[in-house]
């Protein structure tokens, strides 16, 4: 009975660690490594989604479930980088991110239109129609990040080459 007891108090710390944990590291963690995808969040209505609603509507869980899905849970305000490409936490380090498919095992979700539409649908109080093309638009963050990774990739080929990189 005392080996039970004592194996229980021990396990107790770990248990409540788990409850309580959250996967989410924060938009800021992302800033770090993908500073102009970053950037370009910023600039998006997605980054404020939480300050355009009135102080009713911030208290209204109908409003929150879309406009800061993961405040509750995960104590993220707005919707962030993690709300769409899954809580950070795993995936994050720079040797996972650097392994396409380690990173999607690791929780990196690359999301798509049904994403988008779980919370701009029919039942939006948007006037406008959804248009998921001329949506997706309006919230690149990629096509700068993928430029310079191909950059780097082409100038990382060519140093092994030999070949000389002209100074721009």
């Amino acid at each position: 009975m005392r080996s039970l007891l004592s194996r229980t108090i021990l396990l107790l710390p770990l248990t409540a660690s788990l409850t309580f944990a959250h996967d989410f590291l924060g938009a800021e963690s992302c800033q770090a490594c993908h500073p102009d995808a970053w950037a370009a969040w910023q600039a998006t209505s997605h980054a404020r989604s939480k300050d355009v609603l009135s102080a009713q509507q911030q208290k209204d869980a109908r409003c929150l479930s879309c406009h800061s899905p993961n405040e509750g849970d995960q104590r993220v305000a707005h919707v962030s980088c993690e709300t769409c490409h899954g809580g950070g936490q795993y995936y994050s380090a720079k040797f996972v991110m650097k392994d396409s498919e380690l990173a999607r095992l690791a929780g990196l979700v690359d999301p798509g239109e049904k994403s988008c539409r779980a919370c701009h649908d029919g039942s939006s109080p948007s006037l406008k129609p959804f248009d998921f093309k001329e949506k997706l638009k309006a919230i690149d963050h990629w096509t700068v990040e993928r430029k310079k990774r191909e950059e780097r990739a082409a100038a990382a080929a060519r140093k092994t080459d030999g070949t000389q990189v002209a100074a721009q």
